[in-house]
């Protein structure tokens, strides 16, 4: 019998693609050598107590089919495997054991042969079989035929498996590397003082392979985001709902929480789901000292059953990051807070003049209206001081604040430029009126002190640099001339 087309030699290429092309050029061998009888390959499936038919030939007359599952104690192979029965019976019928298997009965088998399909470390974990309708059907040079033919699917299925190994593992390494790439560049945007949540939501569509990512923070009940990778949106809020609805638990929950049908679900909103085309999406929390300090959102466009397993850790070591960058970002907004706010008199400080004057100037070129700045400072400071302590001096300047900003606009801005001077704007206002305004707080000065003024109008062209200078020239004149008035600058 000519076994060439599935007997290759030691250490040659296999004449077949796949373990399934080996099993279909076996079981078509073995079908014409066995005439008449039904031969298949089955899985033995322990895990489930079950015996699988993968594939099959002459299998009709006894009601065998591929895929085909029978319960695993009733199965003449699983004796045979179990060595509870020969591998080779021509009398099934009057068999102690394998006449009492319902198999048996069922199909109506009179002769059986069947191996074990072994692997290398000695497993059983499938069959190859040949049921005959009558005894007396099988020889041992066919128990032979059968145990050679099983070691070549054998080691097939092996070779298939170690190359299908391979690959994952391949893939899984390259997801990795891609994934520590991705998280190692969050870690220098966490090392260049950037704010890194942008890196993060880039470094999840990245470990993901998803198109959009976004971060969301708490604020108040609500959740609102922060930073957006792969769709152009608007700030998203979201407001979780009490009790047990979805929407809370995939804010709430401190584990992953996947949504693999993202279309119909109540933790994303329908617009939200037109507008980054979501079909699945993954929740990952981020914890800080175990309490939900934001969320990273991760959306596909494909539909994904599961959130793989190798993803999911990376996305973890993620939002690790994210909480390092979100506790970071509040922290400087905190000091920037308190950079803009003047301790003593809890005015705006110079450097928030110098950022909102250059935009005091933007609205204004845009809205064509006038716009005048003044600079205010209070005189012989420093002979207060000598004469009544720095300490009274600090109340001085504070009082002062206090009175100079009731005497002025709700849309005027005062701010504390350091010791007693002060930055005046004046938006909406012509140069006369802004005058007046500005005498009318030299005279709320307290404890009988006096303070001279500068004021000058933004001409619609000059830069904040040149206008300031303007007024720090008209105030110089008007302490030079004794003091206690307001001088225009020209």
């Amino acid at each position: 019998m000519d076994t060439s087309a599935v007997n290759a030699p030691a250490g040659t290429p296999a004449p077949y693609r796949s373990f399934a092309d080996a099993t279909r050029a076996v079981l078509e061998l073995l079908e014409r050598h066995f005439e008449g009888c039904a031969v298949f390959l089955a899985h033995l499936d322990r895990t489930h107590a079950t015996h699988r038919i993968v594939d099959v030939r002459g299998g009709g007359p006894f009601g065998l089919r591929s895929n085909q599952a029978t319960p695993l104690d009733e199965s003449l192979c699983q004796a045979m495997t179990k060595e509870l029965a020969p591998r080779l019976c021509n009398d099934v019928r009057r068999h102690p054991v394998l006449g009492r298997l319902r198999e048996r009965n069922q199909l109506s088998v009179g002769s059986y042969l069947g191996v074990p399909l072994e692997l290398s470390d000695g497993s059983r974990v499938g069959s190859l079989a040949a049921y005959g309708a009558k005894r007396d059907r099988f020889l041992p040079a066919d128990e032979d035929l059968l145990s050679m033919l099983a070691r070549v699917l054998g080691s097939e299925l092996e070779r298939e498996s170690a190359a299908r190994d391979q690959r994952r593992l391949e893939e899984l390494l390259r997801d990795q590397a891609r994934g520590m790439g991705a998280i190692g560049r969050v870690t220098r945007a966490l090392a260049d003082a950037d704010d890194a949540r942008p890196a993060v939501c880039r470094a999840a569509c990245e470990i993901a392979e998803a198109p959009v990512a976004f971060l969301l923070e708490p604020v108040g009940r609500a959740y609102q985001s922060t930073a957006v990778h792969g769709a152009e949106l608007a700030p998203v809020t979201i407001q979780p709902r009490e009790g047990s609805d979805p929407r809370r638990r995939a804010f709430t929950a401190t584990e992953t929480y996947f949504v693999a049908d993202a279309t119909n679900h109540a933790a994303l909103a329908p617009p939200l789901v037109a507008a980054t085309k979501a079909r699945s999406a993954a929740f990952e929390p981020v914890l800080r000292d175990d309490v939900v300090a934001g969320v990273l959102i991760v959306i596909w466009q494909a539909p994904l059953d599961a959130l793989p397993e190798a993803t999911g850790r990376m996305l973890r070591l993620l939002a690790a990051q994210a909480a390092v960058a979100i506790e970071r970002e509040r922290l400087r907004a905190r000091i920037d807070e308190l950079a803009l706010s003047d301790e003593l008199t809890g005015l705006h400080t110079r450097r928030w003049w110098d950022e909102e004057l250059p935009r005091e100037i933007a609205r204004a070129r845009r809205s064509d209206a006038p716009l005048c700045v003044a600079l205010l400072d209070i005189d012989d400071l420093g002979a207060f001081n000598v004469e009544k302590g720095e300490r009274e001096g600090d109340r001085l300047i504070k009082e002062a604040a206090s009175a100079w900003r009731g005497a002025l606009r709700a849309v005027d801005a005062l701010a504390r430029l350091g010791g007693g001077e002060f930055g005046i704007a004046l938006p909406g206002c012509p140069l006369d009126e802004a005058i007046d305004v500005v005498n009318r707080v030299r005279e709320a000065t307290p404890r009988g002190q006096k303070a001279s003024a500068g004021v000058a109008r933004w001409d619609g062209e000059e830069p904040v640099e040149l206008l300031t200078m303007r007024c720090a020239d008209a105030l110089a004149s008007a302490k030079s001339a004794g003091g206690d008035m307001t001088i225009a600058a020209e």
